[in-house]
C-alpha cells in the first residue's frame, strides 16, 4: 500500500489527519467541559419544558411524575458518561496528535492501538444508533489509522 502513494502524499495526509484529530479533540474537551458545567441545567430545562403543561394541569399526575423522576436518573448516568467520554477522548486525541507531529516513535503504536480501540467502540455504537455522522467519523479514523501505520513503518525503518 505504501508503494501506491508517494512519501510526500503520505506525509501530507498524515499531517492533515492528525491535525484534524487534534482539532476535534480540543473541541471534545471544550464540549465535555461545557456539558459538565451547564449540561445538567440544560437537561432539567428540557424535561421541564416537555412536561410543564401536564404538570400545570395536574401536579399529581402519576405518569408525568414518574417520567420526571425516571428521566432525571437516566439522564444523570448518560450525562456523566458523555462528559467523561468527551473529555477523555479529546485529551487522548490532542496528546497523541502532539507527539505524532513531533515524530516520537512510541506515539505511533500507542496511537494505532488507542485509535483502533476507539474505532471498534464507535462501530459498536453505530450498530445501536445508526448515526451517519458516527459512521463517517469512524471511516475517517480508520483512514487516519492507515496513514499512521504507513508513517510508523517509514520512521521505524529509518531509525
Amino acid at each position: 500500500m505504501a508503494k501506491m502513494f508517494s512519501k510526500k502524499f503520505i506525509d501530507e495526509v498524515f499531517d492533515i489527519g492528525v491535525l484534524i484529530k487534534a482539532f476535534f479533540g480540543f473541541f471534545e474537551v471544550l464540549a465535555g467541559t461545557i456539558l459538565a458545567t451547564s449540561g445538567r441545567l440544560i437537561t432539567n430545562n428540557l424535561i421541564i419544558a416537555l412536561t410543564q403543561q401536564e404538570i400545570s394541569e395536574d401536579p399529581k399526575d402519576v405518569f408525568v411524575n414518574f417520567i420526571l423522576k425516571t428521566s432525571s436518573n437516566i439522564f444523570s448516568g448518560v450525562h456523566v458518561f458523555a462528559i467523561v467520554y468527551l473529555i477523555a477522548h479529546g485529551i487522548v486525541n490532542v496528546f497523541l496528535a502532539i507527539f505524532l507531529l513531533k515524530e516520537k516513535l512510541w506515539a505511533y503504536p500507542a496511537a494505532l492501538g488507542i485509535f483502533s480501540l476507539f474505532s471498534i467502540y464507535q462501530i459498536y455504537r453505530y450498530f445501536h444508533t445508526h448515526s451517519l455522522l458516527l459512521l463517517l467519523l469512524t471511516i475517517f479514523d480508520i483512514v487516519v489509522i492507515g496513514f499512521i501505520y504507513l508513517e510508523y513503518k517509514r520512521h521505524s525503518t529509518l531509525k
